[in-house]
C-alpha cells in the first residue's frame, strides 16, 4: 500500500523581503557580487539629495555662444571673463583679439584679473583688457647714485722754490687756481700741478678741479621681468654735477625721462636735447647746465628713467600657462607662475599685492630635465608645488614663507611628500580641508595630516577608479561645485561627493573614499561655479549651465542645437541572488518609494542574464501639481507633495540571479528613489 503524503511534513516555503532604503553613490571598480546593495554598477545623470538619495540631475542649457572653442572662463564680481580660441570676452562682449588658442588660467588680485595663457599676460577689470607689461611696476634699482664728476676744491702751499707739487687727488681738469684773489697759470701733468712760476714760500693756493666720483649708491630694487624700464637717483651735493653713468649700458630708443628737485622740494621733469643730452650706447647723460644742490640734505635730487631690452626677461612670464596665489600666512596677494615650456623647472613670484612687478630674482628651480612643475595648491600656511615624473618618487615640494628682521619674504622648502604623482595641469582643487589633484590612479587628497608628515597622499575615487583611469586624465578639467570635486573627462563628467565619506572598504593606505557619481554625454572642456550653479564651455564655443530649478519641468533637458534632448537617467541595483544564490527565486512584488516631482515618470525593467524588460511604467500617479510644470496633456489636480509608493505584483521565476533598474529618460521628467524593495521565494536547486 503505496505511503499516504502528510501535507504537515512539506518544508514550508517562506516568503523574504529585499529592502533597500539607504544609498549612496555608484561602484564601478568592485565585483558584481561585491558591491554593497546601497550602491549601484551602473547609474548615469544621477546624483544625491540633501540626504544621499539618489535623483536625476537636471540638465543644463545655452548661456551664450562665444563662436570659438572656450579656453577659460573668470568670474570677476559680477562680470564673466571668457577666453574663447584666440579672444577674450567681457559679458559677453569682445574686448581683445591675439590670445592663444589653449588653456588659460586666471587669479585675482585686489579687483583686478590677470590671466595667463602662455602667449601674453593680460590685465582685465571687467570691462577694459590690456597686456600686463603696458602697466608694469617701474622699479628704482638703485638710490643715492653720484655723479659721475664734480667740482671740489684743494688747497697747496708754496715753497718759494717748486714749480710741481704731487697732487693726493688728480682731478680730471682744473678749473681755476686761485692764490689770495688772483688766478694763477697752472696745468695738470700726470699727478702734478705745474707752475710757470714758483709761489712763494707759505703761499695758499686754491685749486678748483672737476674730480672724478665713484659710483656708490644703495641697491634698493630689482630689475622687472615683465618691464624694459626702471630707474634710478642720483643725489646731488655740490651744485656742479653734470654727466651721470647709468648701471646698463646700450638703452633702448625709448625716451630717457628726468626729473629734478626744485627749491620747494617737488620733482620738475626735464627735456631731453632741451636740458640733456643721452649716450645710449653707453649709458650716460650729460645735462648743459649743473643740476642744482639737493634742497634737502641727504635726500636724492635727480632721477632718471631708462629703458633697456633684455633678452628673454618678458618670456617668462608671458609663456607661463599655469597659476596660483599664495603669500605669507597663507594669504592671497601674490600670483606663482609656472608652466613656461623653455624653463619648465622653474617658476616664478609677484611682489606682494603687485602683479604688475615681477623681481628678476624672484624664482626657483626645482626640478631637472624630464620634470616640470605642473602646477601647486594651498595647504593652511604652506604652498604645494607639484612635479611631474619625479625620479626620486617625491612628488611634491612643501614650501613655507619666511619674513627676515628686514621684511624680505623668501618661499624655502620644508619638505617633500611622496606618492603618486600629479598628471593634471588643470585638476588642483582644494575642498572639504583636503587637496584633491589627479594621478594615473585616480583622485589623490592630500590632507593637513600629509602635511605634518604622518601620513602619504591617499586615494578618493576607489569606487570609479576601473573606468575612470581608462580617461585621458591629463587633459582633464576639474572644478570645485557645492561639495563636488567635479572632473571633466572623455565626454563625461565624474563627481566625488566630499559630504559622503565610506569608511567600509577601498584602498588599503587610505582611510576613506568619497561616494561618486557620473553624468553623460557631456563634452565640458572648462568647468566653473558661478553663483551657485555648474557651468560649462565645449569645442564649439558654447557656454551652458546645469539648471538649479529642481520642480521645473524645463530643468530636464539639455541643450541642444534647434531642440531639446532628453536625460537618460536610471539606477542600476546590484544583482539579485537572494539568500542561498544556488536556490531557485521567484518574485512575487516589487516595490519603489519615488521622490515626488511636478513631472515624475519611471520604468521598472529587470533583466534575467540577457537584455533589459519593461516590468512597469508609472508616470501621473506619482506626480503632483505644480503650475511651473504643467502638462495640459496628463493635467490631474493633485497635490500631495509627499513621496510616492507603488507597487507591482508579479511572476519572475525560477533564476539564479536578477538585475534590476529605475528608469527615467523621457524629456521634462524628474526621478528620484528612496526605497526598492523585493517580496520573493526561494526553493529547490537552480538548474539552467
Amino acid at each position: 500500500m503505496p505511503e499516504q503524503l502528510d501535507l504537515k511534513k512539506l518544508p514550508e516555503i517562506s516568503t523574504k523581503i529585499l529592502e533597500i532604503t539607504s544609498f549612496a553613490g555608484i561602484d564601478l571598480s568592485s565585483a558584481p557580487a561585491d558591491i554593497d546593495k546601497k550602491r549601484s554598477p551602473d547609474a548615469p545623470n544621477m546624483m544625491p539629495d540633501s540626504k544621499g538619495n539618489p535623483i536625476k540631475r537636471t540638465g543644463f542649457s545655452l548661456f551664450e555662444n562665444c563662436g570659438e572653442r572656450i579656453n577659460g572662463a573668470f568670474v570677476l564680481g559680477k562680470h564673466l571673463v571668457v577666453h574663447a580660441g584666440k579672444s577674450l570676452f567681457a559679458d559677453g562682449k569682445k574686448v581683445w583679439e591675439g590670445m592663444a588658442d589653449s588653456l588659460s588660467t586666471g587669479q585675482i588680485v585686489g579687483n583686478r584679473l590677470y590671466i595667463f595663457d602662455g602667449s601674453e599676460a593680460l590685465v582685465c577689470d571687467g570691462t577694459n583688457v590690456w597686456p600686463l607689461c603696458d602697466e608694469a611696476y617701474i622699479p628704482t634699482v638703485i638710490i643715492s647714485k653720484n655723479a659721475d664728476e664734480a667740482e671740489r676744491e684743494i688747497v697747496i702751499k708754496g715753497d718759494g722754490v717748486s714749480v710741481e707739487f704731487v697732487l693726493e687727488e688728480v682731478p680730471e681738469e682744473i678749473i681755476s687756481v686761485v692764490s689770495a684773489g688772483t688766478l694763477k697759470e697752472a696745468k695738470l701733468s700726470e699727478d702734478k700741478i705745474v707752475f710757470e712760476i714758483a709761489p712763494e714760500d707759505g703761499e695758499k693756493i686754491t685749486i678748483k678741479g672737476l674730480f672724478k666720483r665713484e659710483p656708490g649708491g644703495v641697491k634698493k630694487e630689482e630689475f622687472n621681468l615683465i618691464s624694459s624700464k626702471w630707474k634710478e637717483s642720483f643725489l646731488c651735493d655740490t651744485g656742479t654735477e653734470k654727466k651721470f653713468t647709468l648701471s646698463q649700458k646700450n638703452l633702448s630708443e625709448g625716451n630717457v625721462r628726468v626729473w629734478i628737485m626744485n627749491e620747494s622740494g617737488e620733482m620738475e621733469e626735464k627735456t631731453e636735447g632741451k636740458d640733456f643730452t643721452v649716450d645710449r650706447e653707453n649709458g650716460k647723460i650729460v645735462f648743459f647746465e649743473s643740476v642744482t644742490k639737493t634742497p634737502v640734505v641727504g635726500t636724492d635730487n635727480l632721477v632718471i628713467e631708462a629703458s633697456k631690452y633684455f633678452e628673454g626677461y618678458k618670456n617668462r612670464i608671458n609663456k607661463c600657462m599655469r597659476s596660483i596665489t599664495f603669500d605669507t600666512g597663507g594669504t592671497s596677494t601674490r600670483i606663482f607662475l609656472c608652466g613656461n615650456p623653455e624653463e619648465p623647472g622653474k617658476d616664478f613670484w609677484c611682489a606682494a599685492g603687485d602683479p604688475t612687478y615681477w623681481p628678476d630674482i624672484y624664482y626657483s628651480e626645482l626640478c631637472g630635465e624630464g620634470s616640470e612643475i605642473l602646477g601647486y595648491s594651498v595647504i593652511e600656511n604652506t604652498l604645494g608645488t607639484y612635479i611631474s615624473k619625479p625620479k626620486d618618487g617625491r612628488s611634491v615640494i612643501i614650501r613655507s614663507s619666511v619674513v627676515d628682521e628686514e621684511g624680505n619674504v623668501s618661499f624655502p622648502i620644508e619638505r617633500h611628500l611622496q606618492g603618486e604623482a600629479a598628471i593634471c595641469p588643470n585638476g588642483f582643487v582644494f575642498i572639504d580641508k583636503e587637496q584633491l589633484f589627479l594621478t594615473n590612479r585616480g583622485v589623490y587628497a592630500i590632507t593637513t595630516a600629509d602635511i605634518s608628515g604622518e601620513k602619504y597622499t591617499q586615494n578618493r575615487s576607489y569606487f570609479i577608479n576601473k573606468f575612470l583611469c581608462r580617461e585621458d586624465l591629463g587633459g582633464a578639467f576639474c572644478t570645485k561645485w557645492k561639495q563636488f570635486y567635479v572632473i571633466s573627462a572623455g565626454g563625461k563628467l565624474w563627481l566625488l561627493d566630499t559630504s559622503q565619506r565610506s569608511y567600509q572598504r577601498g584602498e588599503p593606505l587610505s582611510s576613506f573614499q568619497y561616494e561618486c557619481y557620473l553624468w553623460t554625454g557631456i563634452n565640458a572642456r572648462v568647468l566653473w561655479e558661478q553663483d551657485g550653479r555648474l557651468f560649462f564651455g565645449d569645442e564649439e564655443g558654447n557656454i551652458c549651465f546645469f539648471a538649479d530649478d529642481k520642480e521645473a519641468a524645463a530643468s530636464y533637458e539639455d541643450y541642444c542645437k534647434g531642440e531639446g534632448k532628453p536625460i537618460e537617467a536610471y539606477w542600476t541595483v546590484p544583482d539579485f541572488s537572494g539568500d542561498t544564490f544556488w536556490k531557485n527565486k521567484n518574485i512575487r512584488a516589487v516595490a519603489l518609494e519615488l521622490a515626488p516631482y511636478a513631472q515624475n515618470n519611471v520604468r521598472l525593467e529587470y533583466k534575467l542574464g540577457g537584455g533589459w524588460n519593461v516590468l512597469k511604467e508609472w508616470t501621473d500617479k506619482i506626480s503632483y501639481f505644480a503650475w511651473s510644470s504643467v502638462n495640459w496633456a496628463g493635467f490631474k489636480w493633485n497635490g500631495n507633495t509627499l513621496p510616492r509608493t507603488v507597487t507591482l505584483k508579479t511572476k519572475i521565476r525560477k533564476f539564479d540571479k536578477a538585475g534590476f533598474r529605475i528608469v527615467c529618460d523621457d524629456i521634462d521628467r524628474a526621478f528620484g528613489l528612496y526605497g526598492f524593495s523585493l517580496e520573493y521565494t526561494e526553493n529547490g536547486r537552480y538548474k539552467k
